[in-house]
C-alpha cells in the first residue's frame, strides 16, 4: 500500500481570525500622520477623516457585517487617497472578501495593494504570505511558489508552514524533485511531528522511487502514530521494493503483534509472507489460532494452506488432521493418499492402510493401482500377508502397477513360505 501525494491547501480561516483579531485590537493601522520606520519608503500619512472612516470599516469587519464594511471600504475607495491610505483599504477590502470566502476577489484587491508597495515592510511581509496561501487555496501553484519565493526572500525566521506550502505546490504540480528538499525541510523543521506533512514527504519519496528514504521516514511514523495500520503496510511495502524481505516480513509481525491486524486477509497475506520466508511453523501456528480465533474462516482455501505449512514444517500430526477436515469439503480421494504418504512419514502403517481406504472409497484417484499397491505394503508391514495379497491382486487389474504388484505377490508368498518352514 502505498501514501499517495495529497496536497493540502491551507484553510484561509485561521488567517482570517488573526485579522479579525488586529481589527479588534485596531492594529491594521496606526493613528493619522503615522511615521513608517522603513528608510526605503517615503514618509506615509493618513488624515483623520480616512482613519475615522477605516476604522469603522474594520469594526463592521470585527462585527462579521461584511456588507456595511465593504460598503464603507467602497465609499473610502472613492476618495482622495494617498497611496498608503489605498493600500490599507484595498488590504482590508481583500480581508473581507477572504472572510467570506469569495477568494478571488480576495485576491484581487490583495495583488493591487502589493502592487503600491506602500505598506511598512512588516505588513508587506505579511501580505505576501497572506496571498500566498491564497494562491495555494485555489491551485494557482506556480503563483503561490513565485510569491512564497518573494517572501522568503526578506524574512529573516521563516516558519517551517512555509516550507511545506513550498513543497505541496511544487507535488501538486508534478513536479518531485523540486518539492523534496522543502518536505524534508518542513518536517526536520518542525518542533513537533506533523502528520500530513510526514505523508507528503513519504509520498514524494515513493513518486522519486526513493524507497529507502521512505522507508526511514515511515520508521518514524509508526513511532508516531503506532495505531494507523496504513504507516506499517506502506513501511512493507517500502521494503518490499527494496527486496528487503526480511525487514518487510519484522514489519508485518510487529503490527500484528500490535493488534492491527484484524481483517481475514491482511492475516492471511502475513501467513504467506511466512510461509515465503521460509517459516512454516509459524505460519501455520498463526493459521491455525486464527481459525480457532474465528477472525479467519476454516474453508476450503485456508486449509489448503494450513495443510502446506504443516508438511513443510514436517509437523504431520497437525497435517494428517487438517486433511481429516479438509478431504470431506473438497471431495477428493487424492487428499487422504496425501495423508497415507504422511502417516508413511511416521512409520504408522495402519494409519496408511486406513488413509488408503478412506481415499478408494472416496473415489476420484488419478491412479487407483497406485493406491491398492500402497495400501498392499501397509499390511505387508503389519504382516497382514493375507490383506496384503488381496490389496495386490486389486493392483494387478491395473496396467501401470500389474507388474509391481505381481512382484510384490512373490514376495509376500516368499514370507509365508520362510514362516511356514
Amino acid at each position: 500500500m502505498v501514501i499517495k501525494v495529497k496536497t493540502t491547501r491551507p484553510a484561509f480561516s485561521a488567517l482570517g481570525k488573526s485579522i479579525l483579531a488586529l481589527v479588534a485590537g485596531g492594529l491594521l493601522f496606526a493613528s493619522p500622520a503615522m511615521a513608517q520606520d522603513d528608510e526605503d519608503k517615503p514618509q506615509a500619512t493618513m488624515t483623520e477623516r480616512v482613519y475615522k472612516r477605516l476604522l469603522q470599516a474594520q469594526e463592521l469587519l470585527g462585527e462579521a457585517n461584511y456588507a456595511d464594511s465593504l460598503s464603507k471600504l467602497r465609499s473610502i475607495e472613492r476618495m482622495d487617497l494617498n497611496e498608503y491610505e489605498r493600500a490599507l483599504v484595498l488590504q482590508t477590502i481583500g480581508f473581507v472578501y477572504a472572510q467570506q470566502g469569495q477568494y478571488p476577489e480576495a485576491i484581487k484587491n490583495f495583488e493591487a495593494c502589493l502592487a503600491l508597495n506602500a505598506l511598512p515592510s512588516a505588513a508587506q511581509q505579511g501580505m505576501l504570505y497572506s496571498l500566498a496561501s491564497l494562491y495555494m487555496s485555489q491551485e494557482m501553484y506556480s503563483k503561490t511558489i513565485s510569491t512564497l519565493k518573494r517572501w522568503l526572500a526578506n524574512e529573516t525566521d521563516p516558519k517551517p508552514d512555509a516550507f511545506i506550502m513550498m513543497a505541496s505546490s511544487y507535488a501538486s504540480m508534478n513536479d518531485y524533485p523540486s518539492a523534496l528538499p522543502w518536505a524534508k525541510k518542513a518536517v526536520d523543521g518542525s518542533p513537533e511531528p506533523k502528520e500530513n506533512w510526514h505523508q507528503l514527504l513519504v509520498a514524494i519519496y515513493f513518486e522519486l522511487e526513493q524507497f529507502g528514504n521512505a522507508a526511514g521516514v515511515l520508521t518514524r511514523m509508526v513511532g508516531y502514530w503506532p495505531d494507523n495500520l496504513r504507516y506499517w503496510e506502506t513501511l512493507f511495502g517500502a521494503y518490499q521494493q527494496e527486496q528487503n524481505d526480511s525487514q518487510a516480513l519484522a514489519t508485518l509481525n510487529l503490527a500484528y503483534a500490535n493488534g492491527l491486524l484484524t481483517e481475514e486477509k491482511k492475516i492471511i497475506n502475513l501467513v504467506r509472507m511466512r510461509m515465503f520466508m521460509n517459516l512454516p511453523f509459524f505460519a501455520g501456528d498463526l493459521l491455525e489460532k486464527e481459525m480457532a480465533g474465528g477472525r479467519v474462516q476454516r474453508n476450503q482455501k485456508n486449509l489448503e494452506l494450513l495443510l502446506s505449512a504443516w508438511t513443510t514444517a514436517r509437523e504431520y500430526d497437525k497435517a494428517i488432521a487438517v486433511i481429516d477436515q479438509l478431504a470431506p469439503l473438497k471431495g477428493d480421494g487424492e487428499l487422504y493418499l496425501q495423508q497415507a504418504q504422511l502417516f508413511n512419514e511416521k512409520n504408522d502403517w495402519q494409519g496408511v492402510a486406513q488413509s488408503v481406504q478412506k481415499a478408494l472409497d472416496m473415489g476420484g484417484l488419478k491412479s487407483t493401482g497406485k493406491a491398492y499397491l500402497l495400501q498392499g505394503l501397509a499390511f505387508s508391514e503389519q504382516k497382514k500377508f493375507s490383506d496384503a495379497i488381496a490389496s495386490f491382486r486389486r493392483a494387478q487389474q491395473f496396467e501401470e502397477t500389474r507388474s509391481q504388484a505381481t512382484g510384490w505377490i512373490e514376495y509376500v508368498n516368499e514370507q509365508l513360505q520362510i514362516r511356514a518352514s
